[in-house]
């Protein structure tokens, strides 16, 4: 289990080197996102309260990334939003690590992944390689989710919920700053053609 930690940690600090290039406004959350992952890839391998640390961690972090890919492919987000947004998130993890459900955590990463989803689709449409990898962290996303309600300590699952959720971590840092280099490369041709 500890080399799979590894693989997220080193997930989280890709997440964070690559948060250096997108938007001012998604990277606070981008780099919230990788302390909070990095602190979730410590505690599986040190085997510190490591279901409760992934209930919280994981309910947690899916909103923030969900807040980053807004804040990076959309808008800034209303103070009160996304503080609402945590709050309920951060609850939804204690609430399950208290009660020992992990249903509870999985439906508000579920709803964050979704959501990612539905700001990625447009630019999915378009050909974007930024929304594809989006996207796909989307995905990750729900498959952390899915690998999170496996009954007891199932170490396959648990593999796969530190998998999923390195790529997840490190795909929406990338896809903001992809997504900044495309709207620089659009605004540099749109530039050129308006020199000719």
């Amino acid at each position: 289990m500890i080399g799979f930690a590894l693989v997220l940690l080193v997930g989280a600090a890709a997440g964070w080197i690559a948060a250096q290039g997108a938007r001012p406004r998604a990277r606070a959350y981008l780099r919230l996102g990788a302390v909070l992952y990095g602190a979730m890839a410590i505690s599986q391998a040190f085997g510190v309260a490591p279901p409760a640390v992934r209930d919280i961690v994981m309910t947690l972090g899916s909103a923030v990334l969900c807040i980053a890919a807004y804040s990076a492919f959309k808008n800034k987000p209303r103070f009160i939003s996304a503080s609402a947004l945590l709050a309920a998130s951060a609850a939804a993890g204690i609430a399950a690590a208290t009660l020992g459900q992990s249903v509870l955590a999985a439906v508000p990463q579920v709803l964050s992944a979704l959501f990612t989803l539905l700001i990625a689709r447009r630019y999915v449409f378009a050909g974007s390689r930024a929304g594809i990898y989006l996207a796909l962290s989307a995905l990750c996303l729900v498959g952390a989710a899915a690998c999170s309600l496996s009954p007891g300590e199932n170490l396959m699952a648990r593999a796969g919920l530190l998998v999923f959720a390195a790529a997840a971590v490190a795909g929406v840092a990338l896809a903001s700053n992809l997504l900044v280099e495309e709207r620089g490369h659009q605004s540099a041709r749109f530039a050129i053609r308006r020199g000719r």
